[in-house]
């Protein structure tokens, strides 16, 4: 009988190339390496195939159902399951069975605490919140989502802020010889332009059509021949048919705009490649509606590169103007959208000509850009290291649960987990 802390998972495996496959990848390291936790993982967008980590992962998206998250089956899975702590990392919209399945639990007899981290990227509906006030504890990514989850739910005050991390054993400034060998082989004929780079997936929230429409404009302030667009995500997937959309504004596939090969968008592509694709990159920009917290800025920021990137939602509480480049962002109503399947929700789009702008700035003024990108590298590396300043915050949530658990109290008390920068506010 194990004597360890049993903890159930409810969130992307660790497996997958996912935003949510990053944090929880993360965050369940963070615990696993204290040796006190015996962790299992209903695991999205898991298919039964093997892995590498320490802890089981069940496959929820196969279920008659048809439902990739596979909400119904982990209703059935866990009342059977032996669990100390339920933790669960999701949209707030997709946890709509938290208020029954909590409840349930309980009524079973089972002893537990829960917690839920989740992002906010734009305005939240009321009963979205509500379907995650039910847990013991709410962490959210940012502060923009905490100050959203309390306008949308003012009950809502068991509530508290973590934010993501990056993992610099896996995204750091590589050997200058090495980024330069490998830009070679990989951007070919193009090694020598200037590349913009966009790691975002081809999804409607995205909008990479507007990443290809700035990109356009920059061009027309520039040498055409100097410069190249790397979009790396899949050509067709939730968003938009790419090749299609470059093709209709002129560009073509040799030329101007390039795309990853054999690239799948749970999958991606290894790790290391993409931390040499960050190092290759002159500037990373992206064009996103709105972010939870949005990986790219910060994985950038590890590798020390230049980062353009929308001024909304979380993004505007990291990006100084002394570690990077903003761009406007839904500042008139001409700049606003609710994008078709998107639950309703407002949103803010770039404005492309002040994109192209600080996209002409970065090329024309690029050791400016190097130096915020150099100050950025030495806040992301000191302040936000997932294993070093991240996991740890989590480890002591996880640890007091379970001292609550033990007790017997029927509220948890979180201690100040401190805000990763004292002098400043994130």
């Amino acid at each position: 009988m194990s004597d360890k802390i049993k903890l159930l998972a409810y969130c992307d495996t660790p497996s997958c190339a996912t935003g949510f496959g990053t944090v929880s990848r993360n965050i369940l390291e963070g615990l696993q390496n204290t040796g006190r936790y015996q962790i299992d993982v209903l695991g999205i967008n898991y298919w039964g195939d093997p892995h590498p980590f320490p802890y089981r992962i069940w496959p929820v998206g196969t279920n008659k159902e048809r439902d990739p998250y596979g909400r119904k089956k982990i209703c059935g899975m866990m009342p059977q399951m032996d669990f100390d702590l339920l933790f669960f990392l999701q949209d707030t919209f997709i946890l709509d069975f938290l208020p029954e399945l909590i409840p349930h639990l309980k009524g079973k007899g089972k002893k537990f605490k829960s917690v839920c981290y989740y992002p906010i990227d734009g305005i939240p509906k009321k009963k979205w919140i509500s379907n995650v006030n039910v847990v013991d504890y709410l962490v959210a990514y940012s502060e923009f989502g905490k100050a959203e989850s309390i306008k949308a739910l003012p009950e809502c005050q068991k509530l508290d802020v973590i934010p993501h991390g990056v993992n610099t054993t896996d995204y750091y400034v590589h050997n200058e010889d090495n980024v330069k060998a490998f830009r070679a082989n990989y951007f070919n004929r193009h090694k020598d332009k200037f590349i913009f780079t966009n790691l975002n997936r081809n999804q409607q929230r995205k909008d990479i059509p507007r990443t290809i429409a700035a990109f356009a404009e920059f061009r027309k302030h520039t040498d055409p021949n100097d410069s190249i667009l790397y979009l790396h995500m899949a050509k067709v997937d939730q968003g938009w048919n790419l090749p299609e959309v470059c093709a209709a504004y002129g560009f073509n596939m040799k030329d101007d705009v390039l795309f990853p090969e054999n690239f799948g968008p749970n999958q991606g592509y290894p790790r290391e490649i993409v931390n040499m694709i960050y190092n290759a990159s002159d500037c990373v920009i992206s064009t996103t509606l709105g972010e939870g917290w949005g990986l790219s800025w910060s994985e950038a920021m590890a590798t020390r590169t230049p980062i353009v990137m929308p001024s909304n939602t979380a993004l505007v509480e990291a990006i100084s103007p002394e570690r990077g480049y903003l761009i406007k962002s839904g500042t008139n109503e001409t700049l606003k959208t609710v994008l078709p399947n998107d639950n309703e929700v407002i949103r803010p789009l770039v404005d492309v000509e002040d994109m192209a702008e600080k996209m002409v700035h970065v090329y024309n003024n690029y050791e400016e850009a190097l130096d915020k990108a150099d100050k950025a590298y030495q806040w992301v590396t000191t302040k936000l290291d997932w294993q070093k300043h991240i996991a740890p915050r989590w480890v002591k949530v996880f640890d007091k649960m379970y001292e609550d658990l033990q007790a017997g109290e029927s509220e948890i008390i979180i201690p100040d987990t401190n805000k990763i920068i004292e002098a400043e506010s994130f």
